[in-house]
């Protein structure tokens, strides 16, 4: 697992290279307190202040205060009997006080700083979800919890879109595939069943990580069915040329040890797979070097697995980014924090600990 200065010079490569936002640190998680509420009413209805201004005034995060601003709106009449919006800091803080009371016992980590501030480094930093933090962090809450806090704003300096999995991407304008018509054989029905359900290791699914250019460099992606380990590879394109000269440079660098690693790689039907003779072909003996399999057309949850890893490398080169700017370096490292990062489904074990216990 990347830790220490691993993690925030992956985390820095992120931000000066391939964030979209940079957004400004605002100091404090402490909740508005009856003061400050006075203040917004003094600025927001006398001075005029737009909810940006008040924020900078407050170190506080804009979202914190249009949404104060909206807990103590009042409609109230200007001498020409005009309806108006207006804050109310005592309004405000009544419903503040009656939702304390409504919830009853105080926030679990909403009072504890160093609680916080690792749940958003955790967040933020390191791309963690919030079932992998409670366990490593060795928390006295759930997941669940820090959801619930985040959604419900109560603490964090975190908003969902730093949340992993947060946005669903309009697929209108999405480049089609080219379906292949694959020889019956080669068709996943007859993939062998020890690959199926996970008992053999060896058996791996494929696919492409396409960047912001239509052509240029691309991210082949392997994943093992087994123990979800990942392999990351830059490929000039995403030509089927390419993937074959990346399996015979896998093939030479592993040597021997190629032919127990890999027994068989299911890939979707897209064209840059489409000449399996080729990819089954070895480049250092007469025979072949593995078995390719093909999921059904458009049926993208039949490699589930490999699909769900490159969610998670997305955490890191998200989509619009151009591939060819990334160094082989930073692949390697987001590849690591794959290899290191904590499953549930290993009962919290990463994929390198259960390849040791194979």
């Amino acid at each position: 697992m990347l830790i220490g200065k691993e993690t925030l010079e992956v985390q820095n490569m992120c931000q000066e290279d391939y964030s979209k936002k940079n957004k400004k640190k605002l100091g404090g998680y402490k909740h508005i307190t009856y003061s400050e509420r006075t203040m917004i009413e003094r600025w927001y209805n006398k001075d005029k202040k737009k909810p940006k201004e008040i924020a900078g005034l407050l170190n506080k995060s804009d979202r914190t205060v249009r949404r104060e601003l909206k807990r103590g709106f009042v409609i109230t009449k200007n001498t020409h009997w005009i309806d108006r919006n207006e804050y109310s800091a005592d309004i405000a803080q009544e419903k503040y006080n009656y939702n304390l009371k409504a919830k009853g016992q105080d926030l679990k980590i909403g009072s504890n700083i160093e609680i916080a501030n690792y749940i958003e480094k955790a967040i933020k930093e390191e791309k963690k979800s919030p079932e992998v933090i409670v366990i490593e962090g060795n928390l006295n809450i759930s997941a669940r919890t820090i959801r619930n806090y985040i959604k419900n704003g109560d603490i964090l300096n975190i908003e969902s879109i730093d949340m992993i999995y947060h946005k669903k991407y309009n697929n209108k304008n999405k480049e089609k595939r080219i379906a292949l018509n694959a020889p019956a054989e080669k068709s996943i029905e007859y993939r062998p069943e020890v690959a199926n359900n996970r008992n053999e290791y060896g058996h791996w699914e494929g696919d492409l990580v396409i960047g912001k250019r239509k052509k240029g460099a691309v991210l082949l992606t392997l994943t093992e069915r087994m123990t979800r380990e990942e392999i990351i590879m830059k490929i000039p394109s995403k030509h089927n040329e390419s993937v074959v000269k990346a399996l015979n440079k896998l093939e030479r660098k592993l040597g021997a040890r190629f032919y127990k690693k890999f027994k068989t790689i299911t890939f979707d039907n897209g064209s840059e797979f489409k000449n399996y003779k080729l990819l089954e072909k070895s480049c250092l003996r007469k025979t072949k070097r593995l078995e390719i399999y093909y999921a059904h057309p458009y049926c993208s949850g039949e490699r589930g697995t490999n699909e769900n890893n490159n969610r998670m490398i997305r955490r890191w080169i998200p989509k619009g980014t151009i591939i060819d700017d990334i160094s082989d370096e930073f692949i390697q490292k987001v590849q690591d924090w794959l290899n290191n990062y904590l499953r549930a489904m290993f009962g919290y074990k990463s994929s390198n600990m259960v390849l040791l216990e194979l």
